[in-house]
């Protein structure tokens, strides 16, 4: 697993990391739960890490549009 950066600013996302060479984003939710976004560019990452509501961008970008699975 990735460096994980907290996000204190989210009332769902807990944490959030990126695995440059499998290019597989991270997110640990409050609850607990933890899941790897698969074949996600790092373009998309810098999107994320700046988005000014990660869990907003986990249901409109992430979920949608790529593959996922419990980390």
């Amino acid at each position: 697993m990735p460096e994980m950066y907290a996000t204190p600013e989210s009332s769902n996302v807990a944490e959030i990391g990126y695995d440059d060479q499998a290019q597989e984003v991270y997110v640990t939710f409050l609850s607990g739960r933890s899941y790897a976004y698969m074949n996600v560019p790092a373009i998309v990452w810098e999107e994320f890490r700046n988005a000014p509501s990660k869990g907003t961008f986990v249901n409109t970008v992430l979920k949608p549009g790529y593959g996922y699975r419990p980390a």
